[in-house]
Protein backbone atom coordinates (compact mmCIF):
# COMPACT_ATOMS: atom_id res chain seq x y z
CA UNK A 1 0.00 0.00 0.00
CA UNK A 2 1.24 3.35 -0.94
CA UNK A 3 2.96 6.11 1.36
CA UNK A 4 -0.05 8.31 0.82
CA UNK A 5 -3.02 5.05 1.71
CA UNK A 6 -5.45 6.22 3.62
CA UNK A 7 -5.78 3.97 6.54
CA UNK A 8 -3.14 4.76 9.25
CA UNK A 9 -3.03 1.04 10.06
CA UNK A 10 -2.27 -1.29 7.45
CA UNK A 11 -2.56 -5.22 7.70
CA UNK A 12 -1.17 -8.24 6.04
CA UNK A 13 -4.28 -10.19 4.17
CA UNK A 14 -5.27 -13.80 4.67
CA UNK A 15 -5.16 -14.19 8.20
CA UNK A 16 -5.63 -17.67 7.89
CA UNK A 17 -1.87 -18.43 7.18
CA UNK A 18 -0.67 -17.35 10.24
CA UNK A 19 -1.83 -20.57 11.81
CA UNK A 20 0.35 -22.60 9.63
CA UNK A 21 3.33 -23.43 11.35
CA UNK A 22 5.76 -22.94 8.60
CA UNK A 23 4.42 -19.01 8.60
CA UNK A 24 4.46 -18.83 11.98
CA UNK A 25 8.46 -19.66 12.24
CA UNK A 26 9.11 -17.05 9.69
CA UNK A 27 7.07 -14.55 11.17
CA UNK A 28 9.31 -15.25 14.57
CA UNK A 29 12.57 -14.66 12.65
CA UNK A 30 11.03 -11.24 11.05
CA UNK A 31 9.50 -10.25 14.36
CA UNK A 32 13.18 -10.67 16.33
CA UNK A 33 14.62 -8.39 13.70
CA UNK A 34 11.28 -6.37 13.27
CA UNK A 35 11.53 -2.54 14.16
CA UNK A 36 15.42 -2.26 15.37
CA UNK A 37 16.78 0.40 13.10
CA UNK A 38 17.17 3.44 15.82
CA UNK A 39 17.58 1.60 18.63
CA UNK A 40 21.49 2.30 18.85
CA UNK A 41 20.44 5.83 18.25
CA UNK A 42 18.57 6.21 21.06
CA UNK A 43 21.12 4.65 23.09
CA UNK A 44 23.97 7.27 21.46
CA UNK A 45 21.08 9.79 22.98
CA UNK A 46 20.98 8.40 26.33
CA UNK A 47 24.64 8.01 26.78
CA UNK A 48 25.37 12.29 25.44
CA UNK A 49 22.90 13.00 27.65
CA UNK A 50 23.81 11.69 30.82
CA UNK A 51 27.41 12.49 30.17
CA UNK A 52 25.84 16.84 29.55
CA UNK A 53 24.39 16.45 32.78
CA UNK A 54 26.87 14.87 34.50
CA UNK A 55 29.15 17.63 33.19
CA UNK A 56 26.46 20.54 34.73
CA UNK A 57 26.83 18.63 37.90
CA UNK A 58 30.45 18.74 38.14
CA UNK A 59 32.44 21.14 35.93
CA UNK A 60 29.97 23.35 34.69
CA UNK A 61 27.56 23.32 37.77
CA UNK A 62 26.31 27.24 37.12
CA UNK A 63 24.30 25.54 34.11
CA UNK A 64 21.96 24.38 36.78
CA UNK A 65 20.63 27.65 37.22
CA UNK A 66 21.53 29.25 34.37
CA UNK A 67 19.56 30.23 30.97
CA UNK A 68 20.61 26.21 30.10
CA UNK A 69 18.74 24.90 33.14
CA UNK A 70 16.17 23.27 31.07
CA UNK A 71 18.46 21.23 29.05
CA UNK A 72 20.05 19.95 31.99
CA UNK A 73 17.02 19.06 33.44
CA UNK A 74 16.08 17.17 30.01
CA UNK A 75 19.76 15.36 30.01
CA UNK A 76 19.08 13.84 33.55
CA UNK A 77 16.40 11.86 31.99
CA UNK A 78 19.13 10.00 30.01
CA UNK A 79 18.86 6.82 32.54
CA UNK A 80 15.28 7.07 32.32
CA UNK A 81 15.50 6.41 28.17
CA UNK A 82 18.32 3.42 28.83
CA UNK A 83 15.62 2.15 31.36
CA UNK A 84 12.98 1.76 29.23
CA UNK A 85 15.04 1.04 26.51
CA UNK A 86 15.91 -2.17 28.89
CA UNK A 87 12.28 -3.02 29.42
CA UNK A 88 11.72 -2.73 25.39
CA UNK A 89 14.81 -4.72 24.49
CA UNK A 90 14.71 -7.75 27.00
CA UNK A 91 10.99 -8.20 27.51
CA UNK A 92 10.08 -8.37 23.72
CA UNK A 93 11.72 -11.96 23.11
CA UNK A 94 9.60 -13.10 25.68
CA UNK A 95 6.10 -12.01 24.62
CA UNK A 96 6.49 -12.71 21.27
CA UNK A 97 7.30 -16.37 21.98
CA UNK A 98 3.83 -16.06 24.44
CA UNK A 99 2.36 -14.54 21.84
CA UNK A 100 3.20 -17.10 18.94
CA UNK A 101 2.76 -20.41 21.33
CA UNK A 102 6.44 -20.80 21.54
CA UNK A 103 8.75 -22.09 24.20
CA UNK A 104 9.99 -19.20 26.65
CA UNK A 105 13.75 -18.47 26.01
CA UNK A 106 16.43 -20.39 27.64
CA UNK A 107 16.69 -18.94 30.67
CA UNK A 108 20.53 -20.26 30.97
CA UNK A 109 21.37 -18.66 27.45
CA UNK A 110 19.51 -15.53 29.12
CA UNK A 111 21.66 -15.42 32.38
CA UNK A 112 24.25 -16.16 30.19
CA UNK A 113 24.59 -13.32 27.87
CA UNK A 114 23.01 -10.71 30.02
CA UNK A 115 26.60 -11.50 32.24
CA UNK A 116 28.42 -10.84 29.45
CA UNK A 117 26.90 -7.89 27.89
CA UNK A 118 27.06 -5.95 31.11
CA UNK A 119 30.25 -7.53 33.11
CA UNK A 120 33.35 -7.83 31.39
CA UNK A 121 33.42 -3.95 30.13
CA UNK A 122 32.64 -3.51 33.66
CA UNK A 123 34.94 -5.23 35.41
CA UNK A 124 37.72 -3.94 33.16
CA UNK A 125 36.76 -0.22 33.38
CA UNK A 126 36.30 -0.46 37.34
CA UNK A 127 39.74 -2.17 37.91
CA UNK A 128 41.67 0.78 35.64
CA UNK A 129 39.44 3.48 37.47
CA UNK A 130 39.11 2.03 40.67
CA UNK A 131 42.43 0.72 41.49
CA UNK A 132 44.61 2.13 39.47
CA UNK A 133 43.93 5.55 37.94
CA UNK A 134 41.95 6.72 41.03
CA UNK A 135 39.06 8.58 39.48
CA UNK A 136 35.93 6.88 41.91
CA UNK A 137 33.96 7.45 44.48
CA UNK A 138 35.83 6.28 48.09
CA UNK A 139 32.83 7.19 49.91
CA UNK A 140 29.69 8.37 47.99
CA UNK A 141 28.53 10.90 45.97
CA UNK A 142 27.12 13.19 49.05
CA UNK A 143 30.73 13.53 50.10
CA UNK A 144 32.01 15.80 47.53
CA UNK A 145 34.34 16.14 44.67
CA UNK A 146 37.44 16.35 46.60
CA UNK A 147 40.56 14.02 46.99
CA UNK A 148 39.25 12.77 50.50
CA UNK A 149 36.30 11.30 48.22
CA UNK A 150 37.85 10.45 45.05
CA UNK A 151 40.64 8.18 44.48
CA UNK A 152 41.95 4.67 44.66
CA UNK A 153 39.56 2.30 46.49
CA UNK A 154 41.45 -0.06 49.27
CA UNK A 155 38.75 -1.16 51.40
CA UNK A 156 39.02 -5.06 50.42
CA UNK A 157 35.03 -5.63 51.65
CA UNK A 158 34.50 -2.34 49.71
CA UNK A 159 36.08 -3.21 46.18
CA UNK A 160 34.35 -7.05 46.68
CA UNK A 161 31.26 -5.68 47.02
CA UNK A 162 31.71 -3.26 43.59
CA UNK A 163 33.06 -6.15 42.26
CA UNK A 164 29.83 -8.45 42.55
CA UNK A 165 28.02 -5.23 42.13
CA UNK A 166 26.37 -5.60 45.14
CA UNK A 167 27.53 -2.37 46.56
CA UNK A 168 24.59 -0.59 46.60
CA UNK A 169 22.46 -3.30 48.83
CA UNK A 170 25.05 -2.13 51.82
CA UNK A 171 23.99 1.14 53.24
CA UNK A 172 27.84 2.01 53.93
CA UNK A 173 28.94 1.37 50.86
CA UNK A 174 26.29 3.06 48.82
CA UNK A 175 27.67 5.20 45.80
CA UNK A 176 30.85 3.73 46.28
CA UNK A 177 33.07 3.12 43.41
CA UNK A 178 32.23 3.57 39.76
CA UNK A 179 30.06 6.34 40.02
CA UNK A 180 27.25 5.38 37.86
CA UNK A 181 27.38 1.38 38.86
CA UNK A 182 24.51 2.07 41.36
CA UNK A 183 21.96 1.53 37.97
CA UNK A 184 23.26 -1.40 36.97
CA UNK A 185 22.58 -3.34 40.47
CA UNK A 186 19.05 -2.11 39.58
CA UNK A 187 19.55 -3.43 36.10
CA UNK A 188 20.82 -6.88 36.89
CA UNK A 189 18.00 -6.84 39.67
CA UNK A 190 15.57 -6.58 36.84
CA UNK A 191 17.28 -9.50 34.54
CA UNK A 192 16.21 -11.44 37.46
CA UNK A 193 12.96 -10.49 37.79
CA UNK A 194 12.18 -10.69 34.04
CA UNK A 195 11.84 -14.36 33.83
CA UNK A 196 9.53 -14.34 36.39
CA UNK A 197 6.94 -11.79 35.05
CA UNK A 198 7.30 -13.99 31.91
CA UNK A 199 6.64 -17.44 33.77
CA UNK A 200 3.85 -15.61 35.22
CA UNK A 201 1.95 -14.00 32.45
CA UNK A 202 2.53 -17.53 30.98
CA UNK A 203 0.82 -19.27 34.23
CA UNK A 204 -1.84 -17.04 33.79
CA UNK A 205 -2.87 -17.28 30.29
CA UNK A 206 -2.52 -21.29 30.66
CA UNK A 207 -5.63 -20.19 33.97
CA UNK A 208 -7.60 -18.78 31.32
CA UNK A 209 -6.49 -15.16 30.73
CA UNK A 210 -6.09 -13.54 27.64
CA UNK A 211 -2.78 -13.00 26.16
CA UNK A 212 -2.45 -9.27 26.25
CA UNK A 213 -3.95 -8.76 29.75
CA UNK A 214 -1.43 -11.54 30.75
CA UNK A 215 1.74 -9.46 29.23
CA UNK A 216 0.70 -6.17 31.20
CA UNK A 217 -0.52 -7.34 34.21
CA UNK A 218 3.43 -7.59 35.68
CA UNK A 219 4.71 -4.04 34.03
CA UNK A 220 1.62 -2.19 34.92
CA UNK A 221 2.07 -3.14 38.49
CA UNK A 222 5.80 -2.33 38.09
CA UNK A 223 4.52 1.13 36.76
CA UNK A 224 2.06 1.73 39.97
CA UNK A 225 4.62 0.41 42.35
CA UNK A 226 7.62 2.78 40.96
CA UNK A 227 5.03 5.69 40.58
CA UNK A 228 4.34 5.33 44.67
CA UNK A 229 7.80 5.34 45.74
CA UNK A 230 8.51 8.08 43.38
CA UNK A 231 5.58 10.39 44.36
CA UNK A 232 6.36 9.01 48.31
CA UNK A 233 9.95 10.27 47.89
CA UNK A 234 9.16 13.81 46.06
CA UNK A 235 7.06 14.93 49.37
CA UNK A 236 8.97 13.40 51.65
CA UNK A 237 12.09 14.95 50.62
CA UNK A 238 10.57 18.29 50.10
CA UNK A 239 10.05 18.41 54.11
CA UNK A 240 13.64 18.04 55.02
CA UNK A 241 16.81 20.55 54.06
CA UNK A 242 18.63 19.89 51.40
CA UNK A 243 21.86 18.10 52.97
CA UNK A 244 19.18 15.85 54.31
CA UNK A 245 17.58 14.99 51.33
CA UNK A 246 20.74 14.52 49.47
CA UNK A 247 21.47 11.82 52.00
CA UNK A 248 17.91 10.20 51.99
CA UNK A 249 18.50 9.92 48.20
CA UNK A 250 21.94 8.93 47.90
CA UNK A 251 23.67 9.00 51.13
CA UNK A 252 24.60 6.01 53.22
CA UNK A 253 21.25 5.57 54.42
CA UNK A 254 18.96 2.49 54.16
CA UNK A 255 16.79 4.98 52.27
CA UNK A 256 19.19 5.69 49.80
CA UNK A 257 19.60 1.72 48.96
CA UNK A 258 15.83 1.73 48.50
CA UNK A 259 15.46 4.63 46.57
CA UNK A 260 18.28 3.07 44.06
CA UNK A 261 16.79 -0.09 43.93
CA UNK A 262 15.04 -1.70 41.09
CA UNK A 263 11.54 -1.19 42.88
CA UNK A 264 12.08 2.24 42.84
CA UNK A 265 13.02 2.08 38.82
CA UNK A 266 10.20 -0.52 38.28
CA UNK A 267 7.65 2.02 36.50
CA UNK A 268 10.88 3.40 34.46
CA UNK A 269 11.21 -0.67 33.02
CA UNK A 270 7.68 -0.95 32.73
CA UNK A 271 7.10 1.98 30.13
CA UNK A 272 8.91 -0.17 27.94
CA UNK A 273 7.71 -3.65 28.50
CA UNK A 274 5.03 -1.85 28.02
CA UNK A 275 6.03 -1.01 24.67
CA UNK A 276 7.03 -4.55 23.93
CA UNK A 277 3.57 -5.65 24.46
CA UNK A 278 2.10 -3.16 22.00
CA UNK A 279 4.59 -3.49 19.32
CA UNK A 280 4.63 -7.47 19.19
CA UNK A 281 0.49 -7.63 19.34
CA UNK A 282 0.39 -4.96 16.25
CA UNK A 283 2.99 -7.10 14.74
CA UNK A 284 0.89 -10.09 15.50
CA UNK A 285 -2.34 -8.78 14.21
CA UNK A 286 -0.38 -7.78 10.85
CA UNK A 287 -0.08 -4.38 11.18
CA UNK A 288 2.85 -3.88 8.41
CA UNK A 289 2.84 -0.24 7.74
CA UNK A 290 1.84 3.13 9.70
CA UNK A 291 1.24 6.48 8.96
CA UNK A 292 3.74 9.02 9.29
CA UNK A 293 1.25 11.10 11.27
CA UNK A 294 0.58 8.27 14.09
CA UNK A 295 4.57 8.22 14.36
CA UNK A 296 4.91 12.30 14.38
CA UNK A 297 1.67 12.44 16.66
CA UNK A 298 3.99 9.98 19.14
CA UNK A 299 7.03 12.15 19.33
CA UNK A 300 4.92 15.26 19.59
CA UNK A 301 2.96 13.59 22.75
CA UNK A 302 5.97 12.78 23.74
CA UNK A 303 7.41 16.14 23.46
CA UNK A 304 4.49 17.90 25.12
CA UNK A 305 4.55 15.45 27.55
CA UNK A 306 8.29 16.37 28.67
CA UNK A 307 6.95 20.04 28.62
CA UNK A 308 4.73 19.58 30.97
CA UNK A 309 6.67 17.83 33.55
CA UNK A 310 9.25 20.47 33.19
CA UNK A 311 6.29 23.01 34.13
CA UNK A 312 4.36 21.02 36.37
CA UNK A 313 5.49 17.88 37.78
CA UNK A 314 9.57 18.29 38.46
CA UNK A 315 9.66 16.29 41.12
CA UNK A 316 7.84 13.15 39.20
CA UNK A 317 9.88 14.23 36.31
CA UNK A 318 11.83 10.86 35.73
CA UNK A 319 8.41 9.12 35.43
CA UNK A 320 6.76 11.10 33.48
CA UNK A 321 10.03 11.21 31.14
CA UNK A 322 9.69 7.00 31.28
CA UNK A 323 6.37 7.73 29.78
CA UNK A 324 7.44 10.38 26.62
CA UNK A 325 10.57 7.90 26.15
CA UNK A 326 8.25 4.60 25.89
CA UNK A 327 6.53 6.91 23.24
CA UNK A 328 9.09 7.68 20.91
CA UNK A 329 10.45 4.57 21.28
CA UNK A 330 6.89 3.18 19.78
CA UNK A 331 7.28 5.93 16.91
CA UNK A 332 10.87 4.56 15.92
CA UNK A 333 10.14 0.99 15.71
CA UNK A 334 7.01 0.97 14.19
CA UNK A 335 6.88 0.47 10.42
CA UNK A 336 7.13 2.15 7.54
CA UNK A 337 4.30 3.54 5.81
CA UNK A 338 6.40 2.71 2.77
CA UNK A 339 7.02 -0.82 3.64
CA UNK A 340 10.75 -1.63 3.09
CA UNK A 341 12.44 1.92 4.15
CA UNK A 342 13.27 2.96 7.55
CA UNK A 343 10.83 5.14 9.16
CA UNK A 344 11.88 9.23 9.42
CA UNK A 345 12.31 8.91 12.55
CA UNK A 346 14.63 6.02 12.86
CA UNK A 347 16.47 7.02 9.55
CA UNK A 348 17.58 10.25 11.88
CA UNK A 349 18.73 8.16 14.58
CA UNK A 350 20.76 5.73 11.48
CA UNK A 351 22.96 8.85 11.24
CA UNK A 352 26.55 7.56 11.80
CA UNK A 353 27.67 9.94 14.43
CA UNK A 354 24.30 9.28 16.59
CA UNK A 355 24.72 5.10 15.73
CA UNK A 356 28.49 4.86 16.03
CA UNK A 357 27.90 6.57 19.99
CA UNK A 358 25.06 4.34 20.23
CA UNK A 359 27.12 1.21 19.89
CA UNK A 360 29.92 2.69 21.98
CA UNK A 361 26.92 3.97 24.90
CA UNK A 362 27.78 1.12 27.63
CA UNK A 363 31.65 2.27 27.66
CA UNK A 364 30.44 5.82 27.27
CA UNK A 365 28.37 5.61 30.22
CA UNK A 366 30.63 3.77 32.48
CA UNK A 367 33.91 5.81 31.56
CA UNK A 368 32.72 9.55 31.57
CA UNK A 369 32.24 10.24 34.82
CA UNK A 370 35.64 8.92 36.11
CA UNK A 371 37.46 10.80 32.99
CA UNK A 372 35.32 13.94 34.11
CA UNK A 373 36.85 13.13 37.92
CA UNK A 374 40.46 12.44 36.91
CA UNK A 375 40.30 16.04 34.36
CA UNK A 376 39.17 18.00 37.55
CA UNK A 377 41.65 16.39 40.53
CA UNK A 378 44.79 17.36 37.73
CA UNK A 379 42.55 21.27 37.27
CA UNK A 380 42.44 20.52 33.41
CA UNK A 381 38.69 21.55 33.05
CA UNK A 382 38.09 25.30 31.47
CA UNK A 383 35.61 26.76 34.43
CA UNK A 384 32.37 26.35 35.92
CA UNK A 385 30.08 28.46 34.07
CA UNK A 386 28.04 27.96 31.08
CA UNK A 387 30.45 29.16 28.55
CA UNK A 388 32.68 26.30 29.86
CA UNK A 389 30.19 23.78 29.23
CA UNK A 390 31.06 23.15 25.36
CA UNK A 391 34.51 23.08 25.86
CA UNK A 392 34.60 21.02 29.30
CA UNK A 393 32.12 18.73 27.45
CA UNK A 394 34.70 18.34 23.87
CA UNK A 395 37.49 17.60 26.03
CA UNK A 396 35.39 14.98 28.37
CA UNK A 397 33.94 13.21 24.96
CA UNK A 398 36.82 13.39 23.34
CA UNK A 399 38.62 11.53 25.67
CA UNK A 400 35.80 9.12 26.74
CA UNK A 401 34.73 8.47 23.06
CA UNK A 402 38.74 6.62 22.61
CA UNK A 403 38.72 4.89 26.02
CA UNK A 404 35.73 3.97 25.62
CA UNK A 405 36.56 2.77 21.84
CA UNK A 406 39.17 0.63 22.95
CA UNK A 407 37.09 -0.60 25.55
CA UNK A 408 34.25 -1.86 22.77
CA UNK A 409 36.76 -3.10 20.29
CA UNK A 410 38.41 -5.30 22.35
CA UNK A 411 36.48 -6.12 25.92
CA UNK A 412 32.77 -5.58 24.73
CA UNK A 413 32.47 -7.11 21.30
CA UNK A 414 34.44 -10.05 21.57
CA UNK A 415 32.55 -10.80 24.87
CA UNK A 416 29.31 -10.45 23.15
CA UNK A 417 30.90 -12.71 20.03
CA UNK A 418 30.22 -15.49 23.19
CA UNK A 419 26.89 -14.71 23.47
CA UNK A 420 24.28 -17.69 22.36
CA UNK A 421 20.70 -17.22 20.87
CA UNK A 422 18.32 -17.85 23.41
CA UNK A 423 15.53 -19.30 20.66
CA UNK A 424 16.02 -22.43 19.49
CA UNK A 425 13.71 -23.58 16.51
CA UNK A 426 10.56 -25.45 17.30
CA UNK A 427 7.22 -26.38 16.45
CA UNK A 428 4.49 -23.84 18.11
CA UNK A 429 3.02 -24.69 20.78
CA UNK A 430 -0.85 -25.03 19.38
CA UNK A 431 -3.08 -22.32 20.94
CA UNK A 432 -5.75 -25.09 22.61
CA UNK A 433 -2.96 -26.10 24.71
CA UNK A 434 -2.51 -22.72 26.33
CA UNK A 435 -6.02 -22.82 27.06
CA UNK A 436 -6.64 -19.34 25.88
CA UNK A 437 -9.82 -16.99 25.51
Amino acid sequence: MGYDSPNILSTHSGRKEAFRPETQQIRAEGLRNFGLAGIEGLRGVAALSVLVYHLALTTSFQVQTGPLEILFSLCNQGLTLFFVLSGFLLYRPFVSAIVQGRQLPSFRRYAYNRLLRIYPAYIVIFVVTGLFVGSVYLHGSTHGFGPENIGRLTDPLKIAANVLLVQMFVPEYVMSGLPVSWSLTAEITFYFVLPLVAVLALWRIRKGSRKTSALVCAPLAMVIVGLGITVWASDAASRMSPIDAANFGFGQTGSAVFLRSFLAQADLFGYGMLAAVAVVMLHERGVERVQTRVKAALVLAAALIEILALEFARPVISTVSGVAAALVLVAVVLPSSRGDDLNRTARVLEWLPFRFTGVMSYSIYLWHLSVIFWLMAHHWTFGQNTLSLPLNGLLVLAITLSLSTLTYYFVERPAMKLKRPTMKAQQPVPEQELSVK
